[in-house]
């Protein structure tokens, strides 16, 4: 699995758009297992494998470029998985420590020892579905793999992180109140059995950053003390603040949708992204707000700071490398997130070519469909940037704001013939108009959506029809002017 999921998804399934029924009410159990991006201040991105005397078939599935290729974190979790399968506990052990000292990254950013436990807590890969002696062969080559070498931090804490999957496995994927008796039974003993597993691991010598994203996954689901959560998180923390699927796990369970009151979430992310501070501050809010579950929850919607998405997007990129998957993402929440900036989706759509993730856009034809709105929706967001600097340019200058002042008075009589007491809280009203030499009317830009908002460019366009000169003339002409009122203003208006 290289991708985000829903909090509450089974491992192997496919990232699906907020809102989605199906996600919504999937166990929390395997939160951050899946998580594929990371944050890094200087790491290096390149692995040397070969000292872990991996084969040929293996380096090639090791060592693809995610800068290039889109499937390259998708081919690691494959081949360690099979690497897995084929028992080979000594290479997977090299593999993690040199990925855990090394703490490396592919470009992009995205921890490598992530993706490598992503590769040892799955029976089978998506878009597969495991059975239950799937389950069993996995848990038992683990279990093996912890004998042959117990003093193994990775196998401890993947053989933990397969029973945090298979205890989702047992809740199933639907409301809690289709969950049978027997179902939370095994969902609690195998939380309980991952819970042990780690605290075995906790007495080993090598420490490792995922032990605390699945340690963190057990007190979300054994529903521990809220300081206790938060003291283990703050120790996480100081292990490593760049393993930032921590925050993760924190960001989305902040969410009103489970134990977090209306603003947690947003606050949260804030918080630990002005922790780092900077320029590194805005890559951990990309990476932790970009997560499908925690930017729209799934079915809760946080206002975070789609500015600071951006930025950290653009950080990353500058420090970290490119990424195919994070040019996926932005593209995805520039097309779907909030008003949406389809600017930022064309351009990154069009470096991602046909290096399309499935796990973020489901089908081509979705992919295919994002594209043609942003190619349709760019041209038309440029011209009212444009526009809107062009008025705020005009704003900036003493007769730009005595202009203004003697615009305001006729347009607000012009508003009150729209606006009534009884239409209610109609919201901001945004205008930007484009006055004539005379003071005629010649563009309307309304950014105001209500029934008052419709009269009002009626009337407008009206005046503009007829020639009339309703406003006093401009400094110069043609001259954007820029009206920002919201209903505090308008109020007193309606009220006459």
């Amino acid at each position: 699995m290289t991708h985000d999921t829903c909090p509450n998804a089974i491992p192997g399934s496919s990232v699906h758009h907020c809102g989605s029924s199906s996600m919504a009410v999937r166990s929390a159990v395997v939160l951050l297992l899946l998580f594929t991006s990371g944050f890094a201040v200087a790491a290096d991105q390149k692995s040397n494998p070969n000292q872990c005397s991996i084969s040929e078939d293996e380096r090639v599935g090791l060592n693809g470029d995610l800068s290039t290729d889109v499937h390259a974190a998708h081919n690691y979790v494959e081949t360690i998985a099979r690497m897995l399968r084929a028992k080979e506990f000594g290479k997977l052990d090299c593999l993690a420590d040199h990925a855990r000292a090394g703490k490396e990254r592919f470009p992009g950013g995205m921890w490598k020892l992530k993706q490598l436990y992503a590769g040892l807590y799955e029976p089978v890969q998506y878009p597969m579905h495991a059975t239950q002696e799937d389950w069993k062969t996995l848990l038992r080559n683990l279990e093996q793999w912890v004998t042959m070498h117990p003093k193994s931090i990775t196998a401890r804490v993947a053989l933990a992180s397969a029973y945090l999957a298979y205890a989702a496995d047992a809740r199933g994927d639907g409301d809690a109140s289709t969950v049978t008796e027997s179902g939370w039974k095994l969902f609690g003993e195998r939380i309980a059995k991952a819970r042990r597993v780690l605290q075995e691991a906790s007495t080993l010598p090598t420490k490792c950053p995922e032990w605390y994203v699945a340690m963190l996954l057990v007190a979300e689901n054994q529903d521990w003390d809220a300081m206790k959560k938060r003291a283990l998180f703050e120790e996480a923390f100081k292990f490593e603040p760049g393993y930032y699927y921590y925050a993760r796990v924190r960001a989305s369970r902040l969410l009103p949708k489970w134990a977090g009151k209306p603003g947690d979430t947003e606050k949260f992310t804030e918080e630990v992204a002005d922790r780092i501070g900077g320029e590194r501050g805005d890559i951990l809010y990309f990476q932790v707000a970009s997560a499908n579950y925690v930017i729209c929850g799934c079915d809760s919607d946080p206002h975070l700071s789609w500015q600071r998405i951006e930025r950290g997007f653009e950080e990353s990129e500058k420090q970290l490398g490119a990424s195919m998957l994070n040019l996926n993402r932005i593209a995805f929440l520039a097309s779907d997130y909030g008003e949406t900036d389809p600017i930022v989706a064309e351009k990154a759509l069009t470096r991602i070519g046909e290096q399309w993730d499935e796990e973020t856009w489901k089908t081509k034809e979705e992919f295919a469909n994002a594209k043609q709105r942003a190619a349709n929706n760019a041209p038309i967001l440029a011209k009212r940037r444009a526009i809107e600097a062009a008025a705020d340019a005009n704003m900036q200058t003493p007769e730009g704001l005595r202009y203004e002042t003697s615009l305001e008075g006729p347009y607000k009589e012009l508003v009150q013939q729209c606006v009534r007491p009884e239409g209610g809280d109609v919201g901001k009203f945004k205008t930007l108009l484009n006055v004539g030499e005379k003071g005629t009317v010649e563009d309307i830009r309304i950014y105001w959506h209500s029934a008052a908002s419709h009269c009002v460019y009626e009337k407008l366009q009206a005046l503009k029809q007829e020639k009339a000169t309703p406003f006093p003339p401009p400094p110069q002409a043609p001259y954007w002017v820029r009206i920002d009122l919201d209903w505090a203003a308008l109020a007193p208006i309606a009220a006459k």
